[in-house]
């Protein structure tokens, strides 16, 4: 098409400079307005990334003029708040994972979206990737038999981390108990790292854990039960979450994650004739092999992706689904996000977290 679909982009930061990096490599992609709640900021990334204008208010982004899309990119207490200003103004929302902080609000946002006939998919840009769809498509095929279980993990070391870990408490089944710490030290450096504050709604399963869970239900479904470990912090946000999830026919998923060390990043998806490690970082754009015994050689499968950081591929399907008329996306769905968010929020309930004002 000639004329340019027209991106907006709401909160500045990491992950919001990869999403402006990969609309660059659209043609017919236009990053029109970035809002901020500081309008240095805001202008300082318009003129990094070629945006028209850079605004320090989150509502002026819809005074600028026709917006075809917002990207929501704001930490995860914002994401309800914010999915909802745009749903209001009748524009087309993609919002960062997670859709909400807890199934509650993912409810109030898809109801939201469908009455009001609005574009709304949560960013779980894995989905779309090309190593995503190909390996999707030979499992379909019977590539490895039927599979049977997966096992994945995804973890980084938080930085701050003296601040949450002593003391903490290992929960499970609803039974944590947690030390809440308020120096003026520790609240400093909660402001300044997301990940640790509860506030903020930090802690690994929200912002990375995600991941891990969302390729068990992507392969198996919902999980019929749920066995969830956490060592909490002094705070009470996770800090290292083990979820073993029983899906239909007795197939497992093994979900790990962790903001206390770097792990591999990997997958193992275990079939009855074969099994494909997704070899690391899964979860962006990678590559996978298949493993059909000792005595064969793997089966390699490696992808081009230009340069790209991985967003590049939800944000045109976002743009293809708003030109056709769709209000949601068929490959990840709001209902998809609520069966993902169903069981997240059970994972919480045993593990015992709790945000500010749940």
């Amino acid at each position: 098409m000639s004329e340019k679909f027209k991106w907006a982009i709401l909160g500045l930061g990491n992950i919001a400079e990869r999403f402006a990096e990969d609309l660059r490599l659209i043609d017919d992609a236009e990053l029109v307005v970035v809002g901020s709640r500081s309008l240095d900021r805001a202008r300082e990334f318009a003129i990094k990334f070629g945006a028209r204008q850079g605004v320090g208010s989150y509502r002026e982004i819809f005074t600028v003029g026709n917006i075809d899309a917002v990207y929501v990119a704001t930490p995860h207490v914002q994401h309800q708040e914010l999915t909802l200003l745009c749903i209001e103004h009748g524009v087309s929302v993609l919002c960062e994972k997670p859709l909400g902080l807890n199934l509650a609000e993912v409810e109030t946002v898809a109801a939201a979206a469908r009455s009001g006939g609005v574009y709304l998919m949560e960013a779980l840009w894995t989905r779309f990737l090309p190593s995503t769809l190909k390996l999707k498509g030979l499992i379909d095929a019977g590539e490895i038999g039927e599979i049977l279980s997966v096992r994945s993990d995804f973890g980084f070391r938080a930085t701050d981390l003296e601040v949450a870990l002593p003391p903490y408490s290992v929960a499970g089944s609803g039974s944590g108990e947690t030390t809440v710490t308020t120096s003026g030290e520790v609240t400093d450096k909660l402001k300044r790292n997301r990940i640790l504050n509860p506030a903020l709604g930090g802690g690994a399963l929200l912002d990375i854990g995600i991941y891990p869970q969302f390729l068990a239900q992507f392969l198996f479904g919902e999980p019929e039960r749920i066995n969830a470990t956490a060592r909490l912090s002094a705070q009470g946000v996770d800090l290292d979450t083990q979820v073993t999830c029983v899906h239909a026919g007795g197939r497992l998923s093994h979900n790990y994650s962790t903001v206390l060390g770097l792990t591999k990043i990997e997958a193992l998806i275990i079939g009855t004739t074969g099994n494909i490690h997704w070899h690391p970082r899964w979860h962006e754009p990678s590559s996978f092999s298949i493993l059909r015994g000792k005595d064969a050689p793997p089966e390699n499968f490696y992808f081009d992706y230009a340069g790209a950081n991985g967003y590049k591929y939800e944000a045109e399907a976002v743009m293809a689904d708003v030109r056709a008329g769709r209000t949601e996306n068929e490959l990840w769905s709001l209902d998809d996000s609520l069966a993902l968010h169903r069981t997240l929020s059970r994972v919480r309930e045993q593990i015992g977290v709790r945000y500010p004002g749940e």
